[in-house]
């Protein structure tokens, strides 16, 4: 199944991290502070949260039981359960004034049994499984872009720049070798224009884009293959692998080696 959806009340506070997939977090019951990019956001019963795998973020617990949804799917997923622009940009489109957080308010009842029903579907299994998740998922986000539009921002809104598209095209060669200028030149702008538009739209610039593009593949590799570091580094986009590690490190606060060992211990 592409899609997965999970269902937690521990009271369990998270420190800050990030994930290699899309999350949409909804709060059942009870409440918490969510802080995403260093900035703190109240989330009581009702509480939908969009989180893309470059959002910083971490929670902490508040009144009890807090119970919660977390409905999550990878990177390469996203196009693929839907090609509308705007129902995607509340992921992809997290500039610095991004709210993150919306209410159900009175239709909490609604998104109650919305995420009631994907349980339901993952639990039941089957072969349109993906089908009648996906089509909940719409019925989400439809109604979410409904009560809360600012949210979503068509990607031709922006800028001038078809940033949906350079993130597009940034996702597909992200492991290949990357110049801001060439980007820019293709584009017509110039190097600072092209990083202000990306950045306000997105929350980030270009290069920090592509480096954390590489370091979420470089996880996968390193949990889901037995690929030397040497050979993670260069499907990554790093022949010099001292560079790769250091970049690594900087970002998980540890070593290739010591991430792949560590998920092996836990997994004995």
């Amino acid at each position: 199944m592409s899609f997965e959806i999970k269902y937690n009340e521990l009271p369990t506070p998270h420190a800050m991290h990030t994930h290699t997939y899309y999350e949409m977090l909804y709060v059942l019951s009870g409440s918490a502070v969510i802080t995403v990019r260093d900035r703190a956001f109240e989330c009581g019963p009702g509480s939908l949260i969009f989180l893309n795998p470059f959002d910083e973020h971490a929670s902490q617990p508040g009144q009890l039981p807090y119970k919660r949804y977390y409905l999550l799917f990878p990177t390469t997923q996203l196009q693929a359960f839907h090609n509308d622009v705007l129902l995607l940009s509340v992921f992809r489109f997290h500039g610095e004034q991004f709210p993150y957080v919306m209410q159900a308010g009175e239709l909490k009842g609604r998104f109650d049994q919305y995420f009631s029903m994907l349980m339901d579907v993952q639990r039941e299994g089957g072969s349109f499984a993906d089908t009648r998740m996906e089509a909940l998922m719409t019925l989400i986000l439809t109604d979410a872009q409904a009560l809360r539009p600012d949210l979503f921002i068509p990607a031709n809104q922006l800028s001038f720049l078809p940033i949906q598209d350079i993130m597009n095209e940034l996702d597909a060669t992200f492991c290949s070798h990357f110049s801001l200028g060439d980007l820019a030149d293709k584009y017509h702008v110039s190097t600072g224009c092209l990083s202000s538009h990306f950045r306000r739209a997105v929350g980030i610039s270009p290069m920090q884009y592509v480096t954390q593009s590489r370091m979420r593949r470089a996880q996968q590799l390193l949990l889901n293959s037995e690929l030397s570091i040497a050979a993670i580094a260069e499907q990554c986009g790093y022949p010099d692998v001292s560079n790769f590690v250091r970049r690594f490190h900087l970002q998980f606060h540890q070593t290739p080696l010591q991430f792949r060992q560590g998920h092996q211990e836990r997994q004995t």
